[in-house]
């Protein structure tokens, strides 16, 4: 099955992002194809230099679930506008990250099996 799974928060909400990622992971584990949709602060997951330091209450660091997603070539999809806006670029941006426009999650959205929101 085909599943996107859209995050929309970083920073300025750990624990939401964190909780994002780990259904994307989850569903990877589950034997799913998955991307994952970065938009607004959610970009900023896709920054190496910050990825690191988010830590949701009670969540694992996002650090090992992101590294987890970026090891098995899970593609990061980081909104371009979003992206651009906080400083998320080709230069400082993990493995799997690339910038997509809000027509390609649309497209992705509505053709792949499941789309989870974060």
């Amino acid at each position: 099955m085909k599943v996107l799974v859209a995050v929309s928060a970083g920073t300025d909400d750990p624990t939401r992002a964190t909780l994002g990622m780990m259904a994307a992971k989850v569903a990877l584990d589950k034997g799913h194809d998955v991307v994952v949709w970065l938009q607004g602060e959610a970009a900023v997951i896709a920054n190496k230099n910050v990825y690191g330091n988010i830590q949701g209450i009670n969540m694992p660091a996002m650090k090992g679930v992101a590294e987890a997603l970026v090891a098995a070539k899970v593609p990061l999809w980081v909104c371009e506008a979003c992206g651009k806006g906080r400083n998320v670029a080709p230069e400082n941006w993990l493995e799997t990250a690339s910038y997509k426009t809000m027509g390609d999650y649309i497209g992705a959205a509505l053709s792949f099996d499941k789309s989870l929101s974060f």
